[in-house]
């Protein structure tokens, strides 16, 4: 009688995770005929296609060890406690990613997901003919009602940024991604502390400072991402990291003269009541839907406010981001084995042995 396998994931608790080899199911997963829309730290993102149904999907391949295994969980189930594997009565939000499955092998968990592969929100916006303050409203509302459904279920967000943010090709809809920093809050005033902190420059300053974060720590994200769009440079950046970290723990930022000159005046009520240093004075989601700059009557002022230098330096500033992630990719051998056959150590691994 073969040895029982010993999974590093309790099956018992997590039923639905599928102990087997996706490359049966799925083509596209390995390296050699696969297509990335997505790096980051311990992840990868493949495009997909189901070899029976033939519908194309978003696989992220996470990599674990004994000590990162319940850091690779938790967007898994983040997912499902968000009832993104369609388990609801109701449907999954359109701004949001659905789970499809999840498989595990070996040192790997992978997410078959709805697949997000549009542009990203810079990307998008330099892209487009014409560039103005609607446009942009039109894209920082669709983002406030992801989050107004996500904080109406106790659900933060934590790490948003233009790189999380996608259009779909098809529909054109918005598309908030990466789920890994997300969490459950039990108490939204209360507020509760992560152990995360993603992009400093987008980061709120109680994350920064190890304080409990609670919705409207999304909110400091979403006013950085809309000053951006709005000027083309964001108001926290600079060369020096630790200069980066003091300015917003201090909220030390401003409009700046020559970007703003011709910005409407609500544009900028929405920024400031968003970059505000407690968290619960910020505007709330739900009130950000409702503010007079994303009203429909207030559509003709921001028709007429042209951001048409904006694109040139939008492009710098989706470089710099683009490469600023690169500086953090850990490659490892997304090899596929399952638990019944010979392992092959990881490029990291055989670089410590060489050592």
């Amino acid at each position: 009688m073969p040895p029982k396998v010993q999974y590093p994931i309790d099956l018992k608790k997590y039923p639905e995770i599928i102990p087997d080899n996706p490359v049966k199911f799925y083509s596209g997963l390995e390296e050699k005929d696969g297509e990335d829309i997505g790096k980051g730290k311990f992840a990868i993102t493949r495009r997909c296609v189901h070899k029976l149904e033939g519908t194309t999907h978003a696989a992220k391949i996470i990599k674990f060890d004994s000590d990162s295994l319940k850091f690779a969980i938790r967007e898994y189930d983040f997912m499902k406690t968000l009832k993104l594997d369609h388990s609801g009565d109701a449907p999954v939000h359109p701004g949001l990613v659905e789970l499809k499955e999840a498989y595990l092998v070996r040192r790997y968990l992978i997410l078959i997901m709805d697949i997000a592969d549009g542009p990203t929100m810079l990307d998008f916006a330099v892209k487009r003919h014409t560039l103005n303050e609607d446009s942009v409203a039109m894209w920082i509302k669709q983002l406030c009602e992801v989050l107004s459904y996500m904080h109406a279920n106790n659900a933060l967000h934590l790490d948003i940024r233009p790189t999380n943010i996608r259009f779909d090709k098809t529909s054109g809809l918005l598309k908030l991604v990466d789920y890994n920093a997300c969490r459950f809050v039990a108490n939204k005033k209360a507020g509760a502390v992560v152990d995360v902190i993603g992009d400093t420059e987008f980061c709120a300053p109680e994350m920064l400072d190890f304080e409990p974060v609670q919705p409207g720590s999304d909110m400091w994200s979403v006013a950085i991402i809309t000053y951006i769009l709005l000027s083309g440079m964001s108001p926290f950046f600079y060369e020096d990291e630790d200069e980066v970290v003091n300015c917003v723990k201090k909220v030390k930022w401003n409009f700046d003269p020559d970007k703003f000159a011709n910005i409407t005046s609500e544009a900028k009520d929405f920024i400031s009541k968003c970059l505000i240093r407690a968290p619960e004075s910020r505007l709330t989601a739900s009130d950000a839907v409702n503010h007079t700059w994303l009203s429909d009557d207030y559509g003709p002022l921001r028709k007429k406010s042209a951001l048409d230098q904006v694109p040139a330096d939008l492009e710098e500033t989706d470089e710099r981001l683009y490469s600023e992630e690169e500086e953090e990719y850990i490659w490892g051998e997304f090899k596929f084995f399952r638990y019944d056959e010979a392992d092959v150590p990881s490029p990291e691994e055989s670089e410590e042995e060489d050592d």
